[in-house]
């Protein structure tokens, strides 16, 4: 087998910055409706770059596919979606340049190959569990396998997984799970035994747009004689109790419609959702579910760290005066998190949880904001986490039910999709980020170095360990509501069922792979 080497051009950092970059934008461009300004200046003369080159790795080098079909099948959540692999021309969300951008890469790695790529998206509003799936399913149930790369939904992954429908590519021969245009953290977070299924990246933007941030709002700061944070971060002393403080510090909270508590129509400190249950459990460096040294699963939530941390963050979501939680006001709007945004760019909120697709939909802020990564839990933690949701990340696999040339190209294809993508797609979507909104200094492209190069998940929000509707990722959503000090309760009663459906899970991929 020959490789096709690549060169350095730039540190994998920089390759996991653009990444970031091209998922902010994406996520823009995609599903909340079409906000983006798409009048970007640039022209398709700007992609004509031929050959990747921004990162380490290796690509198979073979003409053995000349004049073969590669199809896709991708899982988007409404017509609003852009492709990463077609033409984007006629989607209004899309900006030309990026879309020019896509078709460009697509196109290099069909020269190079002698391959034509089509896509098939299908629009499943479930995200999971839906039409998707299904379809998936009749494919191996019949043995017509119409697609030769899935691009489904996070958890639609990892159902496929568990149904032995996908390929194990971390010893597949014509991909390479260890190049770096593939998020290697999440390889680690998500691998089972030692295999990998699915992955995400350069090419994968889904779960870029996914990474949870937090914003401040620097208007604010300024009114209050504060410093940016980003010395802090930088010190690794950026912490709930630091947060806490500079919430306490300013005192933000005032009543303004004087309906007696503090909603979006007033002013406060913070602003979330219950997923900052999930979030900044994750960022604290906690797991529901983590690999073990002999590269198994064990159930890892509850210590008497994980206790602290969780009461840390419930005195946080439950600080009525100033935290403002969105989930509290679906009542009113499909979108409440909307209303919070509002809000922030208001100057009425200090500090807002988001993930890359809201620095899209602050761009008509009249003020400015910046961002940071998600705080850690106290100082001995020495390293920042960053969680991507699995209901609205995507992931890459290839079925496992392909016959072996077939997969073994799909294989190459996909990989050359993710190696092309660094300096093309990647680079692109970094230029259109800075033209599109305000995360534009040393210092944010600083913090969106740090926020993608430390993004992971939790096996325990992909794969359901016990009750569909009580389990210990629902489980740690509800906390938000209840009283501190119920967590150890709440984790004994389901520790024993969770701990059979892990253990079956295990043995579930165990037989898979014989």
């Amino acid at each position: 087998m020959k490789h096709l080497h690549l060169h350095v051009k730039a540190t994998v950092a920089l390759c996991l910055l653009l990444s970031l970059l091209c998922a902010v934008v994406c996520a823009g461009c995609a599903e909340e409706s079409g906000e983006a300004d798409t009048s970007a200046s640039g022209s398709s003369d700007a992609v004509s770059r031929a050959a990747p080159s921004e990162a380490e790795g290796h690509l198979v080098e073979t003409d053995a596919f000349q004049g073969q079909t590669v199809k896709v099948f991708t899982a988007a959540f409404n017509d609003a979606y852009v492709t990463e692999i077609g033409n984007n021309e006629n989607n209004e969300t899309c900006p030309k340049v990026l879309s020019d951008e896509i078709v460009n890469r697509t196109r290099l790695v069909e020269d190079a190959y002698g391959v034509k790529i089509e896509e098939k998206i299908e629009i499943d509003p479930k995200r999971y569990n839906g039409s998707f799936l299904s379809a998936v399913q009749q494919f191996a149930a019949a043995g017509t396998f119409d697609y030769d790369i899935y691009y489904p939904c996070l958890i639609d992954a990892g159902t496929m997984a568990a149904n032995g429908l996908l390929l194990d590519l971390s010893s597949a021969e014509g991909i390479d799970v260890s190049n770096p245009w593939w998020d290697q953290i999440i390889i680690k977070d998500t691998s089972i035994g030692g295999s990998t299924y699915y992955l995400t990246g350069d090419i994968g933007l889904r779960a870029k747009n996914a990474a949870n941030c937090i914003y401040f709002n620097k208007t604010l700061f300024d009114q209050y004689g504060l410093e940016y944070p980003y010395q802090t971060v930088r010190d690794m002393k950026w912490t709930l109790d630091e947060v806490l403080s500079i919430i306490s510090q300013v005192g933000l909270s005032q009543d303004l419609d004087g309906d007696g508590i503090i909603t979006y129509h007033d002013s406060y400190g913070w602003s979330g959702q219950n997923g900052d249950m999930h979030n900044l459990f994750y960022a604290s460096g906690e797991r529901i579910v983590r690999p073990d040294e002999q590269d198994t699963l064990i159930l890892s939530m509850y210590n008497q760290r994980s206790s602290n941390v969780v009461d840390k963050i419930i005195s946080l979501m439950q600080n009525d005066a100033e935290y403002v939680l969105g989930d509290d006001f679906f009542s009113e709007s499909p979108t409440p998190m909307i209303l919070l945004e509002e809000a922030f760019k208001a100057n009425r909120c200090l500090f807002y949880s988001g993930n890359a697709e809201t620095a899209l939909r602050l761009g008509d802020m009249e003020g400015e904001f910046g961002l940071l990564p998600a705080p850690m839990y106290d100082l001995e933690q020495g390293q920042y986490y960053t969680m991507i949701g699995a209901w609205s990340s995507n992931a890459y696999c290839i079925p496992a039910g392909l016959d072996e040339t077939r997969s073994y190209q799909a294989q190459v294809i996909l990989d050359a999709l993710g190696g092309y993508s660094v300096d093309t797609v990647a680079k692109t979507y970094y230029d259109v980020v800075l033209q599109y909104q305000k995360l534009h200094t040393d210092e944010d492209k600083e913090m969106l170095d740090i926020i993608f190069s430390t993004t992971g998940t939790d096996l325990a929000h992909i794969y359901t360990l016990g009750d569909a509707s009580n389990n210990l990722s629902t489980m740690l959503t509800s906390l938000a509501s209840q009283t501190p000090g119920q967590f150890t309760s709440a984790y004994q009663s389901l520790e024993s069922a969770a701990q059979t459906a892990l253990d079956s899970l295990i043995e579930t991929f165990k037989t898979n792979k014989k």
